[in-house]
Parts: C-alpha cells; sequence; structure tokens
C-alpha cells in the first residue's frame, strides 16, 4: 500500500488501499475492483474516500469501535445520504479498509 499526500490537510494522514472485490468476495450489483484512501486528520477524523470504474465516488465519515469501522455519515459525490442508501459493495469496502487500518496498528 502506497501513501500519498493527504486529503484535507498538511497534516492528514493517509494510507491507500487497492481492493479485489472479487478476491474479497464481494458480490452482487458491485464493480471487481475500488480504491480506497483513509485519511485521518488533525482532528483525528477518519475520512474513507471509495472509487470504483462506472461508479458515483464515494466518501464516508467513519470511525474504528470494537475492532470494527463504523460509518458516521456518508457523501455519494459530495451529496449526503441516508445509511439505507449506501450500497452492500459500499459498507463491505469500508469493512475490508477497517480490517486493513487495524492490521496496521
Amino acid at each position: 500500500m502506497a501513501s500519498k499526500q493527504p486529503v484535507h490537510s498538511g497534516s492528514a494522514q493517509t494510507k491507500e488501499f487497492d481492493i479485489s472485490l472479487v478476491d474479497e468476495r464481494i458480490r452482487g450489483r458491485s464493480p471487481d475492483y475500488a480504491r480506497a484512501v483513509a485519511s485521518v486528520d488533525a482532528n483525528h477524523t477518519l475520512r474513507v474516500e471509495i472509487e470504483a470504474a462506472n461508479e458515483l465516488n464515494w466518501e464516508l465519515d467513519a470511525r474504528i469501535a470494537n475492532g470494527s469501522l463504523e460509518i458516521l455519515r456518508a457523501f455519494n459525490d459530495g451529496d449526503g445520504v441516508p445509511d439505507d442508501v449506501i450500497p452492500n459493495w459500499v459498507e463491505r469496502v469500508a469493512d475490508v479498509v477497517g480490517e486493513r487500518l487495524e492490521g496496521d496498528r
């Protein structure tokens, strides 16, 4: 996994993940591949940005609680969306990001 420039500010910590949804056995109406960028800013806010081919971009404000990633707010191409609108594949990709972040501790 490669680090890149901070997403939100100069003091953010950022990690980038390439995720094969096929390898992770994320099935259903989903893309085969996604790129996720997780960043923690100076206020300790965790933001997960997910991009996949032919899909709208997702931004998740989240926290890690009890060993898993909990989505607090979701945005689809900049617009806020309710929890029940988040596709299953986005939630599963967020889980994979949470697992990988926990593994780096």
